[in-house]
Order: structure tokens, then C-alpha cells, then sequence
């Protein structure tokens, strides 16, 4: 008997979390992960500022900021399925201690059947966050827009490359693939 399975990262279709759904009577047991490396940052909102004058101005501000770090390896876990303009809104939390909507991240279902951030969980104190595709620089700073038309239902978080192509976060399941194929061999005799 020769038995090969195997892993693989996909992407969350919808056909996929139907099928969970029906199967598994729940999303509980279903982790999912990002598509690539998202980081979030929080700035805080308040910033303390001293300004003095002697002989010259010296104006200081002081200002601190949270990453958030979500890398493909985390594991989120499903906790509400919305709506957001008739497309699929999927709240996923990537932490332990959150288990409502107000800390999760937002993910809708697009055109393509994909589920792309739509929102990051804010923060009591701190202004609204911003999204990083992979790495923490300005030319990977994420906005809200459209993927290919204007007719797409939601806007999500795209990262603009320089050649036009768009980058963006999409969720994505481990699947085992287990094909067993049985094998019984039988040798012909032969003529005399």
C-alpha cells in the first residue's frame, strides 16, 4: 500500500468554508493565516509636546508607537461572519485573549472569491491604525481602494507597486491532501 498526503497553504474560498461549515457544524475548530506578513502600527493619538523659548525656539514632541506584527505562521481563528455590501465579512482574531469583533480584523470576500483586509482592530488611545505590506516603509504602506474596477463592492487594503501590479493580504487555510492509491500486482505465467 503506498500512501502519499501532503500540506499545502491555499487560498479561503468560498466553496472551502461552506464545506466547513456543513461539515464541522461550526468554525471553531478552523484556523486560517494571512497570505503574507502584515504589520500594523498604532500612533498614539495625544502627543506631549513641550515648547520653550530661550534665545530660540525648541519645540519637543514625544510620541509613542505599537507594532503589531502578524506573521504568515499565526494562526487566527474565525469568530463572526458578516455582511458588507452583500459580500462575505469574516472577523478573525489573531490573539488568544480577543473573542468579539471590536479587537478582531476585518476580512471580505472579493470579486475573486479571495477574503482581503478590509480593517484593522483600533486601539483605546491611539489614532487609527496603519497597515504594512511585509515590511515597515512608506513604499509598502497600505491603503483602502479598489482591486481592479470601480464596480467592486468593497475597498480593500492595497499596497500600489511602482509597475502598477497591487499587493494585498489574503486569508488562507492548510489543507492535508491524503491520495491513497492501492496497489496489488500479479504476475501473468507466461506462454508454453
Amino acid at each position: 500500500m503506498v500512501g502519499s498526503g501532503c500540506a499545502k497553504r491555499l487560498a479561503l474560498v468560498p466553496a472551502e468554508l461552506e464545506r466547513v461549515q456543513k461539515e464541522a457544524g461550526s468554525l471553531d475548530p478552523l484556523r486560517v493565516y494571512v497570505s503574507k506578513r502584515l504589520i500594523t502600527v498604532y500612533t498614539e493619538a495625544q502627543v506631549a509636546q513641550d515648547f520653550t523659548v530661550d534665545k530660540q525656539i525648541v519645540q519637543q514632541s514625544d510620541r509613542q508607537q505599537l507594532k503589531n506584527i502578524l506573521l504568515k505562521t499565526d494562526s487566527g481563528k474565525i469568530l463572526k461572519i458578516e455582511e458588507s455590501n452583500g459580500m462575505p465579512l469574516l472577523w478573525v482574531t489573531f490573539d488568544a485573549s480577543c473573542n468579539t469583533p471590536d479587537c478582531a480584523f476585518g476580512f471580505v470576500q472579493n470579486e475573486d472569491g479571495l477574503h482581503r483586509l478590509i480593517k484593522a482592530p483600533p486601539l483605546e488611545g491611539y489614532a487609527e491604525p496603519k497597515n504594512y505590506h511585509v515590511r515597515f516603509n512608506d513604499r509598502r504602506l497600505m491603503k483602502l481602494g479598489k482591486m481592479k474596477s470601480l464596480s467592486e463592492a468593497n475597498d480593500v487594503f492595497v499596497n500600489k507597486r511602482r509597475n502598477g501590479k497591487l499587493r494585498t493580504i489574503h486569508l488562507e487555510v492548510i489543507k492535508v491532501i491524503d491520495d491513497r492509491t492501492r496497489t496489488r500486482t500479479r504476475r501473468s505465467g507466461g506462454v508454453d
